[in-house]
């Protein structure tokens, strides 16, 4: 049978004494203590309120409004039918806080050699960590841009990288006083880029000729350019503003790389898949008809000229 046992103070205050009959220690209350505090122990604190409005869980000297110490703790464990539950290792320097709704689907907050994890799910497996150098991670636990997929936000060199696809990067965002702010990838080969400078930003594809082969002159350009049908219309979402412009399908077999997507295209659901036009590839196919245009002009000037010579 337990016993329960109340022993006052020299100071006047009480303590409340429970011993279990399947335990060695007594659990004791002392409301308060000589010093004011509320203490609960079974040989070490549990629980300390003391006169600065602190609480302690595992320590009688909380340094802050709540902490929470286990000494004795060597590893993490979870508790599935408990809300919270924090553990730290011997020397206090790892510490894990696991929130858990008691069905397996487990979040977790750990701090471990400098770093901080975010983990979610069944399992709590990592989602993502802030490291010591104050880098982000997001589904990934490498620095290294070319070797993991996931999220990067660097914070001390102030740019972000994208990857995917065993690694290979998509994006990289850089801070810069000039030149590329903006990188795009495509199996590791940059393919384009945004630049700035204090006056101009420019919006780049790649275009160096070691990336090209079989290069010819357009000699088409003015029988092609015939074949375009610039239009006015209002989009659907915008019935007040008449724009010029194209409509995709009637490009797409002039000037296939200027169009993405295809005609009608639908998705599993039955969406629209909707095309898309990128009018800046239709500049080389323009500028193709004007030299065209120029070279027939400037022939007739001088056949013109010949008659009045004449």
């Amino acid at each position: 049978m337990s016993k329960i046992a109340l022993t006052p103070n020299a100071s006047g205050s009480g303590t409340l004494t429970i011993a279990a009959p399947n335990t060695s220690t007594d659990r004791t209350l002392t409301l308060p203590d000589e010093t004011g505090d509320v203490v609960v122990t079974d040989g070490t604190t549990l629980f300390v309120d003391n006169t600065n409005n602190r609480v302690g869980i595992g320590t009688s000297s909380p340094s802050n409004k709540l902490k929470i110490y286990d000494s004795a703790a060597t590893s993490t464990t979870f508790k599935a039918n408990t809300l919270l539950n924090v553990s730290s290792n011997g020397s206090g320097a790892d510490a894990t806080i696991n929130l858990t709704d008691g069905v397996a689907n487990n979040a977790v907050i750990s701090q471990l050699s400098g770093q901080l994890l975010f983990g979610t799910g069944s399992g709590a497996p990592e989602r993502m960590r802030i490291d010591s150098s104050g880098n982000v991670l997001v589904g990934t636990t490498n620095t290294n841009s070319n070797t993991e997929d996931g999220l990067r936000l660097f914070g001390g060199a102030k740019y972000a990288s994208f990857t995917r696809n065993g690694g290979s990067p998509l994006a990289l965002v850089r801070r810069s006083n000039g030149g590329e702010i903006l990188e795009f990838f495509y199996n590791s080969t940059k393919v384009g880029t945004v630049s700035i400078s204090t006056t101009n930003t420019s919006y780049n594809t790649s275009s160096d000729y070691r990336l090209k082969e079989n290069v010819v002159e357009v000699t088409d350009g003015i029988d092609r350019v015939k074949l375009l049908k610039p239009s006015r219309f209002n989009f659907i979402a915008d019935p007040d503003k008449t724009v010029d412009g194209f409509l995709a399908h009637e490009v797409s077999d002039i000037v296939p790389e200027a169009i993405t997507g295809i005609k009608d295209a639908v998705d599993a659901d039955g969406n629209p898949e909707y095309q898309g036009i990128d009018q800046s590839k239709l500049v080389p196919l323009l500028t193709a008809a004007l030299k065209e245009a120029i070279t027939e002009i400037e022939s007739l000037k001088a056949r013109v000229a010949t008659l009045e010579s004449a």
